[in-house]
């Protein structure tokens, strides 16, 4: 590309009168009035030509080399950029490798934190704050707690403000170093259009995506850093449970990974800590055991059995089904799916659509199954028919009306159950074990009425273990009360430098264990942890705890009413123990009269 070329192609006019001038031989002086006279409407600069010759004349400057001049440099930018994007292109297309992560995915969820946690990344000059908030089961800085102006009450309304944000890298360009690697990290963000076919009106979503890149042509360094990534995600939660629930209706649509969104993530239950039966809990164990084994699945397909297990946990309420289900999910560190049967967004599709997109090992929880009101329409049939035989053969007391009237509300109320929307019973059956149903999870159904489901529904295949709850022995009262008042000793350990630490990593001063009645155990303060506190020794518990249990009548209380009475007294055994006659008397006189309301807590 020659000089003529190059102008010609950015000040046109001037590269034909240069040529022009050029060709001709012409002197110097001869060719800057020309220049002038075409740059001049080029550049709308005509109007100030008087000021111009003034200017001029008056500096002694030949604007014609100005001009000239600015126009080079403005001819070598845009070749140095084009030059410059010609080659990033090349060497990102031929010499980096890159790897990109939806907003979407767990992954671009575990690399914001840990990014977060690098210094070098925190140092940049480019970032988003985010207010950091943490559930009820993360450890906290005990130095952020106050108390009120008395001395005696907790006090949290200065935590928030102490809390110092977490700074995550921008939108934008970022690079970093990792393990002797030097990473580009690019952030962006657009919008993307949703037609709104499920939520029923179209609206503009923000989504992010993650661009990892490194020089060389093979992207292994960014497969070993998102490796490390997980593992220091999963390390930081091994002893958690991980509770999902089925996404919102407009992302359920999308299928996969979308149709779950996580809603809790707890410690791990302790199996010790689940009043159930010790041979119960070691059938149960033995038997999720074999399942999840690695070899069961070809022993499953050599005989032609289909690879699912279901259990049936039935009993009254606060007898521990969930618990144990969560106890379940921590031994052999699960994840737990929640699904609700009487969501009214859950149709049939959504409940196939959410059994298909299940992980191959994990636990499904079908809570209070009863209350879904699952029941076969021949059922109510037959029933009908029956009620029709009877009363022909027998009753020959009842009037017409009386036929007429009840055959009217029977009518009005198959209409009602015609009309109602959600799961129906065939829907279920369907997506437990259909013939394009998912294999591999556990399925676990809780009921504290088993006689009223169906009998499909807990049919062997798909209910292969029924394990009975029921309400609190004598036994599992002693064992309620030793564990209430041993938990601030045993769980506490003396550490190399002589601070407390709690057994299982938690917070010193926290409770990490979730009771048998779901509810947790409020953050205890230093005058609670003390043994002194207590107004027994240790080597007393266990009489204590014998005696308490002879007062208690045998299953007649649950053990979640056992444990809410020990809890308000979780400092004083003693106490529990002299208190004790009156609340069993006043408990019982509640259920006998049913009432709801306590006299004595």
């Amino acid at each position: 590309m020659d000089i003529n070329s190059m102008l010609r192609g950015v000040l046109p006019t001037v590269a034909e009168n240069v040529s022009a001038a050029t060709n001709n031989t012409s002197s110097q002086n001869h060719m800057q009035p020309n220049v002038v006279e075409t740059l001049l409407p080029l550049l709308g600069l005509r109007a100030f030509m008087p000021m111009y010759s003034f200017i001029g004349n008056w500096l002694g400057l030949d604007f014609t080399w100005i001009l000239s001049f600015f126009g080079m440099i403005w001819a070598m930018n845009k070749l140095l950029r084009q030059g410059y994007g010609t080659l990033y292109g090349f060497i990102t297309e031929h010499l980096r490798s890159n790897i990109h992560i939806g907003s979407n995915d767990d992954i671009y969820v575990h690399l914001m934190r840990w990014l977060a946690q690098q210094p070098l990344m925190f140092n940049s000059r480019s970032l988003t704050a985010e207010t950091v908030s943490k559930t009820a089961w993360e450890d906290e800085d005990d130095s952020n707690v106050s108390r009120d102006q008395t001395g005696v009450y907790l006090n949290f309304s200065n935590q928030e403000a102490r809390a110092p944000p977490r700074f995550i890298p921008a939108i934008g360009v970022h690079s970093f170093r990792w393990n002797g690697t030097k990473f580009g990290l690019h952030r962006k963000q657009e919008s993307v259009f949703d037609d709104g076919a499920s939520s029923g009106f179209s609206s503009f979503k923000d989504r992010e995506d993650l661009i990892i890149s490194c020089f060389g042509r093979s992207p292994e360094p960014i497969k070993q850093l998102l490796k490390h990534v997980k593992e220091c995600h999963y390390n930081n939660h091994h002893a958690r449970t991980i509770v999902k629930r089925p996404s919102p209706q407009n992302l359920r649509r999308y299928g996969g990974r979308h149709c779950w969104q996580q809603v809790a993530d707890r410690p791990i239950r302790d199996m010790k800590t689940v009043v159930l039966d010790n041979q119960q809990k070691m059938q149960v164990l033995a038997d999720i055991n074999e399942y999840l084994h690695p070899a069961t699945p070809r022993w499953y397909a050599n005989r032609g059995i289909p690879l699912r297990r279901g259990y049936l946990f039935h009993g009254p309420p606060g007898t521990g089904k969930t618990s144990l289900s969560f106890a379940l999910a921590g031994v052999f560190g699960l994840d737990i799916y929640v699904i609700s049967l009487l969501e009214p967004s859950l149709t049939e599709e959504d409940l196939s659509a959410l059994f298909s997109s299940l992980p191959r090992r994990c636990i499904v929880l079908l809570e209070d199954i009863d209350t879904a009101g699952l029941k076969r329409p021949a059922e109510e049939l037959a029933k009908d028919e029956e009620a029709k035989r009877t009363r022909g053969k027998g009753d020959q007391k009842d009037t017409p009306n009386d036929w007429k009237v009840s055959d009217l509300a029977k009518a009005l109320k198959k209409e009602g159950n015609d009309d109602k929307k959600g799961i129906s019973l065939s829907g279920l059956l369907n997506a437990i074990d259909g013939v394009a149903s998912h294999e591999g999870r556990v399925l676990i159904m809780t009921t504290n009425v088993p006689e009223s489901l169906d009998e499909a529904l807990i049919r062997p295949g798909r209910v292969d273990l029924q394990v009975g709850f029921t309400n609190a022995t004598r036994s599992q009262a002693e064992e309620l009360f030793i564990r209430m008042y041993e938990a601030d000793q045993g769980r506490r350990q003396q550490s190399a430098n002589g601070s407390a630490t709690k057994a299982n990593g938690a917070a010193d001063g926290r409770a990490a264990e979730p009771l048998g009645n779901g509810h947790a155990v409020p953050p205890e303060t230093e005058s609670a942890i003390k043994s002194g506190d207590l107004d027994i020794s240790v080597e007393q518990l266990p009489g204590v705890a014998r005696d308490f249990a002879d007062k208690i009548p045998e299953f007649q209380f649950s053990p979640a009413e056992i444990q809410g009475y020990l809890l308000k007294r979780k400092k004083h055994p003693l106490k529990a123990l002299k208190e004790a006659d009156k609340w069993v008397e006043a408990l019982q006189q509640q259920k006998a009269s049913k009432s709801k309301v306590l006299q004595v807590q």
